[in-house]
């Protein structure tokens, strides 16, 4: 049986493929209108416009959706993303010598 974590990980992926899928389409639409027609017509300007509205807030959710997926969710299993990784050496626990003159003043 899955569990909870299994379930909302291929959750995730399914939801960021859908919408990454979706996002490319819109990027793809715009890049035809581009193509198409003069970036001084007003039909360019209203339908472009709109697009990339689309395409920012698919983005925009795509990143509420990498917050709220599991913490070690890597993102869609058909991206590759690289592995977060942090090497910290170990603390400074010296104390630094003062001398025990002047303190200021």
């Amino acid at each position: 049986m899955a569990t909870v974590k299994e379930i909302k990980k291929s959750y995730c992926d399914e939801v960021y493929t859908d919408l990454a899928g979706i996002k490319d389409k819109i990027v793809s639409m715009r890049n035809k209108l581009t193509r198409t027609y003069p970036a001084e017509s007003e039909f360019f300007g209203l339908y472009d416009r709109h697009l990339r509205e689309l395409a920012d807030q698919i983005e925009w959710k795509l990143q509420i959706l990498s917050h709220a997926c599991p913490y070690d969710w890597k993102g869609s299993s058909e991206d590759e993303f690289e592995e977060n990784t942090v090497s910290v050496g170990p603390a400074d626990t010296s104390v630094p010598d003062f001398s025990p003159g002047y303190l200021g003043g």
